[in-house]
Protein backbone atom coordinates (compact mmCIF):
# COMPACT_ATOMS: atom_id res chain seq x y z
CA UNK A 1 0.00 0.00 0.00
CA UNK A 2 1.13 2.97 -0.89
CA UNK A 3 1.55 4.45 3.16
CA UNK A 4 5.42 3.71 2.82
CA UNK A 5 5.56 6.02 0.39
CA UNK A 6 3.56 8.68 2.43
CA UNK A 7 4.39 10.70 5.65
CA UNK A 8 8.03 9.78 5.56
CA UNK A 9 8.81 13.49 5.19
CA UNK A 10 7.23 14.65 8.00
CA UNK A 11 9.14 13.77 10.92
CA UNK A 12 11.09 16.66 13.16
CA UNK A 13 13.92 15.89 11.58
CA UNK A 14 15.75 13.41 8.60
CA UNK A 15 19.45 12.63 9.65
CA UNK A 16 22.29 12.55 6.86
CA UNK A 17 22.87 9.04 8.06
CA UNK A 18 19.89 7.40 6.17
CA UNK A 19 20.53 3.85 8.18
CA UNK A 20 19.98 5.28 11.52
CA UNK A 21 20.34 3.52 14.58
CA UNK A 22 17.61 0.79 16.11
CA UNK A 23 17.03 2.73 19.49
CA UNK A 24 18.52 6.78 20.70
CA UNK A 25 20.17 4.35 23.43
CA UNK A 26 19.25 6.85 26.10
CA UNK A 27 16.14 5.26 28.26
CA UNK A 28 15.64 1.66 28.96
CA UNK A 29 12.09 0.54 27.48
CA UNK A 30 10.43 -2.25 27.42
CA UNK A 31 6.60 -1.34 25.45
CA UNK A 32 3.94 -3.33 23.79
CA UNK A 33 1.87 -1.97 21.24
CA UNK A 34 -1.07 -3.75 19.86
CA UNK A 35 -3.37 -2.25 16.69
CA UNK A 36 -6.29 -2.93 14.80
CA UNK A 37 -6.48 -1.34 11.15
CA UNK A 38 -9.15 -1.21 8.23
CA UNK A 39 -8.17 -0.49 5.04
CA UNK A 40 -10.43 0.11 1.40
CA UNK A 41 -8.22 0.16 -1.72
CA UNK A 42 -10.12 1.44 -4.86
CA UNK A 43 -7.83 -0.37 -7.30
CA UNK A 44 -5.52 -2.99 -5.58
CA UNK A 45 -3.24 -3.61 -8.63
CA UNK A 46 -2.65 -0.19 -10.03
CA UNK A 47 -4.48 -1.29 -13.75
CA UNK A 48 -6.39 0.98 -15.92
CA UNK A 49 -9.02 -2.34 -16.11
CA UNK A 50 -9.74 -4.27 -14.85
CA UNK A 51 -10.39 -2.17 -11.68
CA UNK A 52 -10.32 -4.60 -8.66
CA UNK A 53 -11.24 -2.83 -4.82
CA UNK A 54 -11.30 -4.97 -2.32
CA UNK A 55 -11.00 -4.10 1.62
CA UNK A 56 -8.70 -5.67 4.75
CA UNK A 57 -8.63 -6.24 7.72
CA UNK A 58 -5.11 -6.37 9.90
CA UNK A 59 -4.10 -6.67 13.42
CA UNK A 60 -0.40 -5.60 14.45
CA UNK A 61 1.94 -6.45 17.58
CA UNK A 62 4.77 -4.36 18.47
CA UNK A 63 7.43 -5.46 21.10
CA UNK A 64 10.43 -2.97 21.88
CA UNK A 65 12.78 -3.87 24.56
CA UNK A 66 15.90 -1.51 25.08
CA UNK A 67 18.18 -2.62 28.02
CA UNK A 68 21.04 -0.62 29.77
CA UNK A 69 24.23 -2.15 31.41
CA UNK A 70 27.45 -0.90 32.78
CA UNK A 71 29.39 -0.60 29.34
CA UNK A 72 26.83 -1.70 26.59
CA UNK A 73 23.21 -1.41 25.60
CA UNK A 74 20.96 -4.14 24.04
CA UNK A 75 17.53 -3.51 21.71
CA UNK A 76 15.48 -6.03 20.34
CA UNK A 77 12.78 -4.38 18.29
CA UNK A 78 10.03 -6.48 16.79
CA UNK A 79 6.83 -6.33 14.88
CA UNK A 80 4.42 -8.50 13.28
CA UNK A 81 1.12 -8.12 11.15
CA UNK A 82 -1.47 -10.45 10.03
CA UNK A 83 -4.21 -9.17 7.21
CA UNK A 84 -6.87 -10.54 6.07
CA UNK A 85 -8.67 -9.31 2.60
CA UNK A 86 -12.72 -9.28 2.19
CA UNK A 87 -12.37 -10.85 -1.74
CA UNK A 88 -8.53 -11.40 -2.61
CA UNK A 89 -7.73 -13.87 -0.59
CA UNK A 90 -4.39 -14.37 -2.46
CA UNK A 91 -3.38 -11.49 -1.25
CA UNK A 92 -3.72 -12.50 2.58
CA UNK A 93 -0.41 -12.48 4.69
CA UNK A 94 1.16 -12.42 7.47
CA UNK A 95 4.49 -9.84 7.40
CA UNK A 96 7.25 -9.19 10.16
CA UNK A 97 10.06 -7.84 10.92
CA UNK A 98 12.98 -8.25 13.61
CA UNK A 99 16.14 -5.84 14.51
CA UNK A 100 18.37 -6.80 17.46
CA UNK A 101 21.21 -4.10 17.70
CA UNK A 102 24.02 -4.05 20.49
CA UNK A 103 25.96 -1.07 21.31
CA UNK A 104 29.16 -0.91 23.31
CA UNK A 105 29.88 2.44 25.27
CA UNK A 106 33.97 2.80 24.34
CA UNK A 107 34.43 5.84 25.98
CA UNK A 108 32.92 8.94 26.52
CA UNK A 109 34.04 10.07 23.00
CA UNK A 110 33.40 6.81 21.43
CA UNK A 111 30.79 3.57 20.82
CA UNK A 112 30.38 0.71 18.12
CA UNK A 113 26.89 -0.62 17.29
CA UNK A 114 25.87 -4.04 15.78
CA UNK A 115 22.84 -3.69 14.32
CA UNK A 116 20.86 -6.70 12.51
CA UNK A 117 17.73 -6.61 10.61
CA UNK A 118 14.90 -9.39 8.86
CA UNK A 119 12.15 -8.26 7.54
CA UNK A 120 8.96 -10.44 5.29
CA UNK A 121 6.25 -8.68 3.55
CA UNK A 122 3.68 -9.15 0.72
CA UNK A 123 3.83 -6.34 -1.56
CA UNK A 124 0.94 -5.53 -4.04
CA UNK A 125 1.95 -4.82 -8.15
CA UNK A 126 2.24 -1.28 -8.33
CA UNK A 127 3.27 -0.05 -4.95
CA UNK A 128 6.29 0.49 -2.97
CA UNK A 129 9.44 -2.08 -4.19
CA UNK A 130 6.83 -3.70 -6.22
CA UNK A 131 6.29 -0.69 -8.05
CA UNK A 132 7.52 -2.29 -12.06
CA UNK A 133 5.25 -6.16 -11.26
CA UNK A 134 3.09 -6.57 -13.51
CA UNK A 135 -0.75 -6.75 -12.53
CA UNK A 136 -1.05 -9.96 -13.56
CA UNK A 137 1.13 -11.26 -10.79
CA UNK A 138 -0.58 -9.81 -8.59
CA UNK A 139 1.87 -9.68 -5.54
CA UNK A 140 5.46 -10.70 -4.56
CA UNK A 141 7.20 -11.88 -1.21
CA UNK A 142 9.90 -9.10 -0.43
CA UNK A 143 12.74 -10.43 1.86
CA UNK A 144 15.13 -8.06 3.00
CA UNK A 145 18.25 -8.79 5.43
CA UNK A 146 21.12 -6.28 7.07
CA UNK A 147 23.84 -6.51 8.85
CA UNK A 148 25.72 -3.33 9.70
CA UNK A 149 28.39 -2.54 12.29
CA UNK A 150 29.43 1.60 13.11
CA UNK A 151 32.19 3.42 14.81
CA UNK A 152 30.83 6.48 16.03
CA UNK A 153 33.69 9.34 17.29
CA UNK A 154 33.14 12.75 18.56
CA UNK A 155 33.66 15.02 21.54
CA UNK A 156 29.75 15.10 21.63
CA UNK A 157 27.08 15.08 18.34
CA UNK A 158 26.45 18.75 18.77
CA UNK A 159 29.97 19.76 18.20
CA UNK A 160 31.85 17.37 15.90
CA UNK A 161 31.26 13.66 15.28
CA UNK A 162 32.34 10.97 12.83
CA UNK A 163 30.48 8.21 11.97
CA UNK A 164 31.94 4.98 10.21
CA UNK A 165 29.71 2.37 8.85
CA UNK A 166 30.41 -1.31 6.57
CA UNK A 167 27.65 -3.78 6.26
CA UNK A 168 25.88 -6.35 4.00
CA UNK A 169 22.31 -5.78 2.61
CA UNK A 170 20.67 -8.62 0.92
CA UNK A 171 17.31 -8.63 -0.65
CA UNK A 172 15.01 -11.32 -2.26
CA UNK A 173 11.87 -11.07 -3.89
CA UNK A 174 9.56 -13.84 -5.21
CA UNK A 175 6.06 -14.20 -6.79
CA UNK A 176 4.08 -17.07 -5.72
CA UNK A 177 1.57 -18.70 -8.28
CA UNK A 178 -1.06 -20.80 -7.65
CA UNK A 179 -2.00 -23.56 -10.04
CA UNK A 180 -4.70 -26.45 -10.03
CA UNK A 181 -3.43 -29.72 -9.42
CA UNK A 182 -5.72 -33.17 -10.18
CA UNK A 183 -6.15 -33.79 -6.56
CA UNK A 184 -8.18 -30.84 -6.99
CA UNK A 185 -6.76 -28.74 -4.34
CA UNK A 186 -4.65 -25.62 -5.06
CA UNK A 187 -0.66 -25.34 -5.11
CA UNK A 188 2.13 -22.80 -5.05
CA UNK A 189 5.10 -22.71 -6.98
CA UNK A 190 8.02 -19.91 -5.93
CA UNK A 191 9.62 -18.05 -8.79
CA UNK A 192 12.38 -15.75 -8.35
CA UNK A 193 11.69 -12.03 -9.42
CA UNK A 194 14.78 -10.11 -8.55
CA UNK A 195 17.42 -10.75 -6.19
CA UNK A 196 19.77 -8.01 -4.75
CA UNK A 197 22.86 -7.90 -2.46
CA UNK A 198 25.55 -4.94 -1.57
CA UNK A 199 28.28 -4.91 0.64
CA UNK A 200 28.78 -0.86 1.72
CA UNK A 201 30.75 1.28 3.46
CA UNK A 202 30.71 5.12 4.12
CA UNK A 203 31.29 8.08 6.34
CA UNK A 204 29.35 10.54 7.70
CA UNK A 205 31.39 13.81 9.78
CA UNK A 206 29.86 16.76 11.39
CA UNK A 207 31.19 19.78 12.52
CA UNK A 208 29.90 22.76 14.48
CA UNK A 209 30.91 26.00 13.02
CA UNK A 210 28.97 28.17 14.66
CA UNK A 211 25.79 28.20 17.17
CA UNK A 212 23.08 27.45 14.87
CA UNK A 213 25.14 25.96 11.75
CA UNK A 214 27.02 23.23 11.09
CA UNK A 215 29.57 21.50 8.28
CA UNK A 216 28.33 18.26 6.84
CA UNK A 217 30.49 15.85 4.87
CA UNK A 218 29.10 12.20 3.30
CA UNK A 219 30.71 9.43 1.41
CA UNK A 220 29.55 5.79 0.47
CA UNK A 221 30.98 2.91 -1.61
CA UNK A 222 28.55 0.47 -2.46
CA UNK A 223 29.52 -2.77 -4.46
CA UNK A 224 26.33 -4.11 -5.59
CA UNK A 225 24.76 -7.06 -7.49
CA UNK A 226 21.55 -7.30 -9.13
CA UNK A 227 20.91 -10.88 -10.35
CA UNK A 228 23.94 -11.89 -11.85
CA UNK A 229 25.18 -8.27 -12.88
CA UNK A 230 27.83 -6.21 -10.43
CA UNK A 231 27.67 -2.60 -10.23
CA UNK A 232 29.45 -0.52 -8.34
CA UNK A 233 28.08 3.08 -7.06
CA UNK A 234 30.68 5.79 -5.40
CA UNK A 235 28.97 8.94 -3.92
CA UNK A 236 30.98 12.21 -2.25
CA UNK A 237 29.24 14.86 -1.13
CA UNK A 238 28.91 17.85 1.90
CA UNK A 239 26.54 20.04 2.90
CA UNK A 240 25.29 21.87 5.81
CA UNK A 241 22.60 21.99 8.83
CA UNK A 242 21.17 25.24 9.87
CA UNK A 243 18.62 25.91 13.19
CA UNK A 244 17.10 29.37 13.55
CA UNK A 245 15.92 30.54 16.40
CA UNK A 246 14.36 27.55 17.48
CA UNK A 247 11.61 27.37 14.94
CA UNK A 248 13.40 26.25 11.47
CA UNK A 249 15.48 23.65 10.79
CA UNK A 250 17.09 23.34 7.78
CA UNK A 251 19.83 20.40 6.04
CA UNK A 252 20.99 19.70 2.75
CA UNK A 253 23.87 17.23 1.84
CA UNK A 254 24.50 16.92 -1.89
CA UNK A 255 27.18 15.68 -4.32
CA UNK A 256 28.37 13.59 -7.21
CA UNK A 257 27.64 9.76 -7.41
CA UNK A 258 29.12 7.52 -9.92
CA UNK A 259 28.20 3.87 -11.03
CA UNK A 260 29.75 1.13 -13.32
CA UNK A 261 27.66 -1.44 -14.56
CA UNK A 262 29.64 -4.08 -16.82
CA UNK A 263 32.03 -1.77 -18.05
CA UNK A 264 29.20 1.32 -18.66
CA UNK A 265 29.93 4.35 -16.43
CA UNK A 266 27.34 6.80 -15.15
CA UNK A 267 27.21 10.03 -13.14
CA UNK A 268 24.84 12.68 -12.32
CA UNK A 269 24.23 14.85 -8.81
CA UNK A 270 22.35 13.34 -6.02
CA UNK A 271 21.62 15.19 -2.91
CA UNK A 272 19.41 15.21 0.40
CA UNK A 273 17.38 18.15 1.42
CA UNK A 274 14.86 18.95 4.52
CA UNK A 275 13.64 21.57 6.27
CA UNK A 276 11.22 22.21 9.06
CA UNK A 277 9.61 25.03 10.05
CA UNK A 278 7.68 25.44 13.23
CA UNK A 279 5.76 28.34 12.35
CA UNK A 280 3.41 28.48 15.37
CA UNK A 281 2.93 26.64 18.55
CA UNK A 282 0.13 24.72 16.22
CA UNK A 283 1.62 25.30 12.39
CA UNK A 284 4.56 23.10 11.24
CA UNK A 285 5.25 23.14 7.32
CA UNK A 286 8.30 20.19 6.36
CA UNK A 287 9.76 20.35 2.71
CA UNK A 288 11.83 17.61 1.38
CA UNK A 289 13.38 16.56 -1.66
CA UNK A 290 16.06 13.64 -2.96
CA UNK A 291 17.53 12.36 -5.86
CA UNK A 292 19.48 8.64 -5.50
CA UNK A 293 21.34 6.05 -7.76
CA UNK A 294 19.59 2.91 -6.71
CA UNK A 295 19.01 -0.71 -7.89
CA UNK A 296 16.04 -1.37 -9.99
CA UNK A 297 12.94 -3.00 -8.92
CA UNK A 298 12.59 -3.91 -12.57
CA UNK A 299 13.68 -6.95 -14.21
CA UNK A 300 15.59 -5.97 -17.16
CA UNK A 301 17.29 -3.32 -15.51
CA UNK A 302 20.17 -3.06 -12.62
CA UNK A 303 19.88 0.46 -11.64
CA UNK A 304 17.37 3.67 -11.41
CA UNK A 305 17.79 7.38 -10.92
CA UNK A 306 14.91 8.21 -8.01
CA UNK A 307 13.90 11.55 -7.30
CA UNK A 308 11.54 12.69 -4.51
CA UNK A 309 10.25 15.72 -3.16
CA UNK A 310 7.27 15.86 -0.62
CA UNK A 311 5.29 19.08 1.46
CA UNK A 312 4.03 18.30 4.79
CA UNK A 313 1.51 21.18 6.76
CA UNK A 314 0.41 20.01 10.08
CA UNK A 315 -1.60 21.43 12.66
CA UNK A 316 -2.30 20.66 16.34
CA UNK A 317 -5.86 21.41 17.18
CA UNK A 318 -5.17 21.06 20.77
CA UNK A 319 -2.55 17.81 22.75
CA UNK A 320 -5.27 15.31 21.64
CA UNK A 321 -5.82 15.98 18.00
CA UNK A 322 -3.59 16.72 15.08
CA UNK A 323 -4.00 16.92 11.28
CA UNK A 324 -1.56 17.20 8.25
CA UNK A 325 -2.35 16.97 4.57
CA UNK A 326 1.22 16.21 2.11
CA UNK A 327 1.72 15.89 -1.42
CA UNK A 328 4.57 14.60 -2.79
CA UNK A 329 5.63 13.93 -6.21
CA UNK A 330 8.47 10.51 -7.45
CA UNK A 331 9.74 9.95 -10.85
CA UNK A 332 11.91 6.92 -11.10
CA UNK A 333 14.13 6.35 -14.67
CA UNK A 334 15.93 3.11 -15.47
CA UNK A 335 18.90 3.80 -16.71
CA UNK A 336 19.56 1.28 -18.84
CA UNK A 337 15.85 1.19 -20.98
CA UNK A 338 15.44 5.19 -20.19
CA UNK A 339 11.95 4.14 -18.99
CA UNK A 340 10.46 6.74 -17.09
CA UNK A 341 7.98 6.62 -14.27
CA UNK A 342 6.35 9.64 -12.27
CA UNK A 343 4.19 9.63 -9.26
CA UNK A 344 1.70 11.72 -7.68
CA UNK A 345 0.35 11.18 -4.06
CA UNK A 346 -2.05 13.57 -1.95
CA UNK A 347 -2.82 12.19 1.86
CA UNK A 348 -5.01 13.85 4.33
CA UNK A 349 -4.24 12.67 8.09
CA UNK A 350 -5.94 13.12 11.48
CA UNK A 351 -4.75 11.80 14.97
CA UNK A 352 -6.70 11.65 17.69
CA UNK A 353 -5.24 10.34 21.08
CA UNK A 354 -7.60 10.37 23.57
CA UNK A 355 -5.76 8.94 26.42
CA UNK A 356 -1.86 8.00 27.33
CA UNK A 357 -2.27 4.46 26.18
CA UNK A 358 -4.27 4.69 23.16
CA UNK A 359 -4.47 6.78 19.47
CA UNK A 360 -6.62 6.25 16.76
CA UNK A 361 -5.39 7.08 13.11
CA UNK A 362 -7.91 8.05 10.17
CA UNK A 363 -5.88 9.25 7.05
CA UNK A 364 -7.46 9.28 3.11
CA UNK A 365 -4.76 9.12 0.33
CA UNK A 366 -4.88 9.03 -3.51
CA UNK A 367 -2.07 8.32 -5.74
CA UNK A 368 -1.69 8.39 -9.76
CA UNK A 369 0.96 7.40 -11.61
CA UNK A 370 2.14 7.87 -15.33
CA UNK A 371 3.97 5.67 -17.60
CA UNK A 372 4.54 5.21 -20.80
CA UNK A 373 1.48 7.60 -21.57
CA UNK A 374 -0.86 5.30 -19.14
CA UNK A 375 -2.40 7.45 -16.06
CA UNK A 376 -3.43 4.89 -12.92
CA UNK A 377 -5.06 6.27 -9.86
CA UNK A 378 -6.04 4.37 -6.74
CA UNK A 379 -7.85 5.72 -3.64
CA UNK A 380 -7.26 4.18 -0.34
CA UNK A 381 -9.12 5.18 3.06
CA UNK A 382 -7.14 4.26 6.19
CA UNK A 383 -8.00 3.40 9.78
CA UNK A 384 -5.98 2.15 12.48
CA UNK A 385 -6.64 2.35 16.46
CA UNK A 386 -3.67 0.96 18.56
CA UNK A 387 -2.65 0.54 22.63
CA UNK A 388 -0.23 0.59 24.80
CA UNK A 389 -0.17 -1.62 27.49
Amino acid sequence: MFRQYLFVFSTLFLSVNTRAATSDWEQAKNELRTALQFVHNSNLYFQQSPVVSDQKVAASVQYHWLGLFEGYALALPASITSGRYAEESALNSTDHQIAPALKLFLSEAADFTVQTSWQRELLRAGFGKAEFLQPGAQSLTDDHKLLQFALQLGRSPDKQQLTLSAGRDLRQQTIQQQQNSPLLFTEQDTELFTRQQANFVSANYGHKLSENTSLLLQSEMRHEQQGTIPSKLYQLGAGWSSHYAGSQQFQLVAGQFRRDTAGQQSSGSYWQANNLWQISRQWQLVLSSSRNSVLSYATGSVSQLETRSALTLGYQWNDAHVTSLTASHGKARLDEQQIQKTRQELALNWQWQPGSNWQQQLQLQQARIDQSGQDKTATELFWQVSWLW
